[in-house]
């Protein structure tokens, strides 16, 4: 993966054109402020991917401490679909 950055001000001259590059290569880019990166922009695509990767190792976190790792399939039918709370 290449990561391209732009300066903010850059960044705000080129927001369409970096946001279809973004699109069309699936790469994010970078935001800078005084070289510092402070924003990336990612594609719905990897932001999906984001999500997904901090929900298992939320899940992995709880599994380690011994939290509760989930809802028995019995209780998440009941949770979705109604029914009798006996």
């Amino acid at each position: 993966m290449t990561e391209t950055s732009y300066s903010i001000e850059e960044a705000r001259e080129r927001l369409h054109a970096l946001v279809q590059d973004v699109e069309a290569t699936n790469e994010p880019v970078l935001i800078t402020d005084q070289g510092r990166t402070v924003a990336v922009l990612i594609s719905p695509e990897g932001a999906l991917e984001l999500q997904e990767l901090r929900a298992v190792a939320a899940y992995r976190e709880r599994q380690e401490t011994g939290e509760a790792a989930g809802v028995p399939h019995d209780e998440a039918l009941r949770r979705v679909f109604g029914g009798d709370e006996s």
